[in-house]
Formats: structure tokens, C-alpha cells, sequence
């Protein structure tokens, strides 16, 4: 454990207030740190200086076609689940994850468009907490199919970043519903 961090009443380890038993926050690399961050949750910040175009980190999760998506996220399209999905909805709600759709990252370019879904903290990494802001210091970058077949999703810094700074990209007006309140 690190000097700042405990364990809770939960036996869940704690550092700077924010859990880190999970695979997705054990995957932080020690240049960064999880931090609260008022009106966002939890978000990344730097514990040391990033040089301009350097790569972050690669986004990770399930990917998902944009039919298994809406089956699985979309009310309206609850009815064409199938015992797949539904074992999949059910395996987050047991190991207490959410179910909202806000961790996934639209892939185009390729026949049909994907999504890398890193809602899930057993199922992906540390960059799902990645946070918004319109003057972004980090770009994600994609490619429908990378070297391993797969595809991929990653960050690369497009200004120097301080030490102390929070890591946010902008998610790009797709995100935001009428009436959401963009922090």
C-alpha cells in the first residue's frame, strides 16, 4: 500500500479517498494517480510532466457491435436480449457494476461501426476514468482493426502536461443528451 492509502470498513483499499481493488484501477501505471473530482467522479491526474505527443494509454473493454450495445443498454431494445446478454447483465450486477452505456467509445471506418464498452472495471483499464473537458490535453485516436485483428483505441497528449494536472479529453457532442449539464 502506498503511505497515503488504507482500508476501509469494507476491507476495500483506499487511496486519496477513491477505491483501487479493482483490475481497471490496479492497471494505473505509477506516473498517475485516481483522484475525486468534484461534478466528474474519479479522474487521472499526472504526478509527473507529459511531453507533447506522447502516448497515454490504449482505451480497453468489450467490444461490442452496435447491436449487442443497444440489446444490452437501450430500454427500447430490451425485448431482443438474448441468454447472452442477459447472463452479461447479470454478471455486472453481481460483481456490482453499472449498466449505463457512459464508458463506450464509437469506432467508425470499418463495415460496421464497433464500441470498446470499458464500463465494467473487471473488463477494462485504467483510461475509463478518463474525464471531459472541451480544452482537452489528450486526443484519443482509433482504428477499426489494429495489428491483432482487434480494434483500437488510444490517447496521445497534444500539448506538454504538468505534474498536478488532470488527463481529460473532449467526448465530443455524440455524448451529451439535451439538458445535460457539460462540466
Amino acid at each position: 500500500l502506498s503511505a497515503t492509502a488504507a482500508v476501509n470498513n469494507n476491507n476495500n483499499i483506499v487511496d486519496n479517498n477513491v477505491l483501487i481493488n479493482t483490475p481497471a484501477r490496479q492497471s494505473l501505471p505509477p506516473i498517475f494517480r485516481l483522484q475525486s473530482i468534484p461534478g466528474k467522479g474519479v479522474g487521472v491526474i499526472c504526478r509527473e510532466p507529459i511531453p507533447i505527443h506522447t502516448v497515454i494509454g490504449d482505451y480497453m473493454g468489450e467490444v461490442l457491435s452496435m447491436e449487442e450495445k443497444d440489446r444490452r443498454y437501450l430500454k427500447s431494445q430490451s425485448q431482443y436480449r438474448t441468454a447472452q446478454d442477459i447472463q452479461w447483465i447479470e454478471s455486472r450486477l453481481r460483481r456490482e457494476q453499472t449498466l449505463t452505456g457512459d464508458y463506450l467509445y464509437k469506432i467508425s471506418g470499418g463495415v460496421k461501426d464497433m464500441y470498446v464498452d470499458a464500463e465494467d472495471e473487471y473488463e477494462s483499464n485504467w483510461t475509463r476514468f478518463l474525464n471531459h473537458n472541451k480544452v482537452a490535453n489528450i486526443l484519443p485516436k482509433s482504428i477499426h482493426e489494429s495489428y491483432d485483428g482487434k480494434p483500437r483505441v488510444w490517447f496521445v497528449s497534444n500539448r506538454n502536461i504538468d505534474a498536478g494536472e488532470e488527463l481529460c479529453f473532449d467526448y465530443g457532442d455524440d455524448y451529451w443528451l439535451p439538458g445535460d449539464d457539460v462540466v
